[in-house]
């Protein structure tokens, strides 16, 4: 083919027709652009192909290894809200030598040997090095991996403040205490009636049981987050609507909120717990939607707005309300329980 359009350039040298060789290079060069802008083309098709089938495969895989989290932040949940309960029982004077004989948790409640490598995924990593390669579709997907690799390095950030006050407390008591370290009956007995009444452990236990409380947040907010992750994957997949994607936050172990009567507004059905659980929200309407939350300690709301296909994480007490409309017009009022979500239709 090279050989058959030199053959004619040199005619047309020849003959010395130097517009219709002019015309020939022109066509020539032409056709050289079409093909190269043909093999591009075909070229990036392959390529994105290629990457289509990256970024599957990135979101199937953390999809599998939220799926195998979903057991292990259950328990710690369960078993952090145990602890917590059990440290403002103690520091409430609530608590008695029987308790101890019967639970074992109160012998170490500054304890907090918890390590979250299990929580890591590479898959969030590479899936956050290669945002780039995702379809704009993606947004609110990338957007709930980023909050949940945020929350996931503060939990860890908690965690080692929470050590730092274990081994603090753990040498102090080493160091002035000789029954602390014992195991005969009489140690143990010396153990139970320090802890249970001295007012520097319980300030001690105090301070630790603030910083727990950060922990049990962090904790929550993840579930929330994964929640969403999860939820966004399959509307992402499977198109689900508002019924499937309701029905499958159910599967995940979470509950809707109890809904009541805006006249039903009041502080009874409060929970006690002087910290934040985070829940989830998902707005499925076309409009923005304004979320009021009733504050902490005071009959003052504030307003979150979350914007139309979004989820949004908001931390509440639990038992305290959300309100959808205003403080003056509600048209719907919620109660955050554990583990709770709302779906906004």
């Amino acid at each position: 083919m090279a050989r058959f359009f030199r053959n004619i350039r040199q005619q047309l040298l020849v003959e010395n027709r130097f517009t219709r060789y002019l015309i020939y290079a022109i066509g020539e060069i032409f056709l050289v652009v079409v093909g190269i802008m043909i093999a591009v083309y075909f070229n990036n098709k392959n390529t994105d192909k290629k990457t289509k089938s990256e970024t599957d495969r990135l979101v199937a895989d953390l999809e599998k290894g939220l799926k195998t989290n979903q057991f292990l932040l259950d328990r710690f949940s369960g078993r952090f809200d145990a602890q917590d309960s059990m440290m403002g029982l103690l520091i409430n004077g609530e608590l008695t030598e029987e308790n101890f004989r019967r639970n074992r948790i109160l012998n170490d409640l500054m304890g907090n040997s918890t390590q979250y490598a299990w929580l890591q995924d590479e898959n969030i990593i590479t899936i956050l090095q290669k945002e780039r390669d995702f379809d704009p579709t993606y947004n609110q997907l990338i957007k709930l991996i980023k909050s949940y690799k945020s929350r996931l390095d503060d939990l860890e950030k908690t965690a080692e403040e929470l050590n730092e006050l274990g081994n603090w407390n753990e040498k102090l008591m080493a160091d002035n205490f000789d029954w602390y370290s014992g195991t005969t009956k009489e140690d143990r007995d010396k153990k139970v009636q320090y802890i249970l009444r001295d007012p520097f452990y319980k300030n001690r236990l105090s301070l630790f049981r603030k910083k727990f409380k950060n922990q049990i947040s962090n904790i929550t907010s993840m579930v929330a987050i994964r929640a969403a992750i999860m939820g966004e994957i399959k509307r992402l997949n499977e198109g689900l609507n508002n019924a499937q994607l309701d029905e499958f936050f159910k599967t995940l172990g979470m509950q809707p909120f109890p809904q009541l009567d805006c006249s039903e507004l009041n502080r009874e059905w409060e929970d006690d717990f002087s910290g934040l659980i985070f829940f989830l929200f998902f707005n499925s309407t076309d409009e923005s939607v304004t979320i009021y939350r009733l504050r902490e300690n005071v009959d003052a709301w504030e307003s979150f707005k979350i914007n139309p296909g979004e989820y949004e994480i908001f931390g509440q007490v639990p038992g305290r309300g959300f309100m959808i409309g205003s403080p003056d017009s509600c048209q719907q009022l919620f109660v955050a329980k554990k583990r709770g979500y709302l779906l906004i239709e």
